[in-house]
């Protein structure tokens, strides 16, 4: 009995304080942005804007300019006997600046990395790597978009 009084209060306290899911409304949670500046690896800046929903609209009197910057690196860790590498790391960075009128108000730096070995199969390989790539991309996404809504 006390079991179900406790649930039910617990249940109530969660619908009556106003939690919404973060992701619930993923395309109008951002503020209106004036325009958006990238630079470094397009393909990586396309990824993120593409996934975010973010559009620059230039009309707006209002709003703020958001600045990405963007850089993929892989890294040998170590080679085998005959100077083969053997294992890599891929780093992908990406910083985000938001400026109002040629100031920046905030900034941050995000960096997602992966390490893996290597494999024979050149064509594989570079599939795997490509895949490692958009997972990394879609992590530091899901991390700029939590960043945006705070």
């Amino acid at each position: 009995m006390t079991k179900k009084i406790t649930l039910l209060l617990v249940i109530f306290l969660i619908w009556g304080c106003g939690y919404q899911p973060i992701y619930l409304k993923k395309n109008n949670s951002v503020q209106k942005i004036k325009t958006i500046t990238l630079s470094g690896d397009q393909k990586i800046n396309k990824i993120i804007i593409n996934s975010l929903g973010l559009k620059e609209d230039r009309n707006l009197l209002t709003g703020y300019s958001l600045i990405l910057k963007s850089l993929k690196r892989i890294d040998i860790i170590s080679k085998d006997k005959n100077g083969n590498p053997s294992a890599y790391k891929t780093f992908i960075t990406v910083d985000i600046s938001r400026a109002e009128k040629e100031t920046i108000i905030k900034q941050k730096e995000f960096v997602s990395s992966f390490t893996y070995n290597a494999t024979d199969n050149k064509f594989n390989f570079s599939q795997y790597q490509k895949n490692i790539e958009l997972n990394l991309i879609n992590e530091i996404s899901e991390k700029i978009f939590i960043y945006l809504r705070s």
